[in-house]
């Protein structure tokens, strides 16, 4: 089995962008990566140092780039990117090394 693409994005908000304004960006980023093939998992989280972290995983690198591609240009990337400072956004792709995943509970 192939291990999956990790996609990790950090940046900071703008001055000004709630916590909140950001989660509302999410229904409409769900809809746009459940369109995406290869797309597995997302979550957005913050650090102490208020540094945002956009955590997707894909089946392979290919997906990510192409879905990365189509982000620039959708109205959900858009929405999302009018709300960060984009000078301090960082993306790494990394390939899982190994991976575990919990059975769902019967």
């Amino acid at each position: 089995m192939q291990n999956s693409t990790i996609e990790m994005v950090t940046f900071k908000p703008k001055a000004g962008i709630t916590a909140q304004q950001l989660i509302d960006t999410g229904p409409a980023m769900e809809a746009f990566l459940r369109e995406q093939p290869g797309f597995i998992y997302r979550s957005l989280s913050t650090d102490d140092d208020g540094l945002w972290h956009d955590i997707i995983y894909w089946q392979t690198q290919e997906n990510a780039t192409a879905a990365g591609e189509q982000f620039m240009n959708h109205s959900a990337g858009q929405a999302l990117m009018a709300l960060i400072e984009m000078s301090s956004t960082k993306m790494r792709h990394m390939q899982a090394k190994c991976e575990v995943l919990v059975d769902s509970p019967s």
